[in-house]
């Protein structure tokens, strides 16, 4: 999802070409952030889908009204806003799409998802362009390859977040980087918490810029492993973690700490 990339879809003009899509692989990470930075997304393709994801998960959103007033604050004073969220299903994309379609805070679904990359290799690749999701290359995916390309792919990708922050955007973003462990249902591990979301924020605030991390627990109640669609899950949203004030930037490890803390305020309250 990416907030104002609606202009793809738009005619091309005379002489003007379609760009082609890349290969979507690790050692063509270059061509892949140039093609998908810009941001695909069609919301004329977007808003029916996120409808009907609502409609087939229908989670109950859980989410206090003094939040969504100051996201609404936040967003309108031009304030970056990373939602990040624990990952315990592969159901998660979809949900976490239909919980910021909510309407107290549908703003945020104009966001850039960031998502693992294979997804973008099979036939839901047009669901993940289209909604404007950016693919994530990890580590244990390309075993073997040299440890240089996948840190110059990761800085990348998170110079593009950074730059949608700075410019008022939302990112949205997994922050374990995988499906959580049974060890991370209930509580969140600080471990389990990796340090892109880190680099984002200090990224942002090293450029100048003011950024909120909205932490999100999402819950299944024991079916997080079901294959077709678990019904009503729980997606709750812990307090803002707010950066605005000048000074001087937080420690990625800072950064982690304080995510961990506002997801699992959420999980105990998407438990409770």
């Amino acid at each position: 999802m990416d907030a104002g990339a609606g202009r793809i879809g738009r005619a091309l003009g005379p002489g003007r070409r379609r760009r082609e899509r890349p290969e979507v692989t690790l050692t063509n990470y270059e061509a892949v952030y140039d093609f998908y930075g810009p941001g695909r997304r069609r919301d004329g393709f977007t808003h029916p889908l996120l409808t009907f994801v609502g409609a087939l998960y229908a989670p109950e959103v859980r989410i206090r009204p003094e939040t969504v007033t100051e996201l609404h604050r936040l967003h309108d004073a031009g304030v970056g806003i990373i939602v990040a969220a624990n990952h315990p299903s592969h159901h998660d994309p979809f949900v976490l799409a239909s919980a910021v379609y909510d309407r107290r805070v549908r703003f945020l679904a104009s966001g850039t998802g960031l998502t693992k990359d294979p997804l973008f290799r099979g036939p839901l690749r047009p669901v993940f362009e289209y909604t404007g999701t950016v693919p994530v290359f990890r580590a244990k995916n390309y075993e073997g390859t040299e440890r240089a390309v996948h840190d110059a792919a990761a800085a990348r990708l998170i110079g593009l977040c950074v730059d949608r922050l700075t410019a008022g955007g939302v990112v949205l973003t997994f922050v374990e980087g995988t499906n959580s462990s049974a060890d991370d249902l209930r509580t969140l591990r600080l471990d389990s918490v990796k340090k892109g979301v880190g680099q984002m924020v200090r990224g942002v605030r090293d450029a100048g810029g003011r950024v909120a991390v909205l932490p999100i627990g999402i819950v299944y109640r024991g079916r997080e492993l079901a294959k077709l669609p678990p019904r009503r899950p729980v997606v709750a949203a812990g307090p803002l973690a707010l950066w605005e004030d000048p000074g001087p930037a937080p420690s990625v490890d800072e950064v982690r700490h304080a995510v961990r803390a506002g997801i699992d305020d959420a999980l105990t309250d998407a438990w409770g």
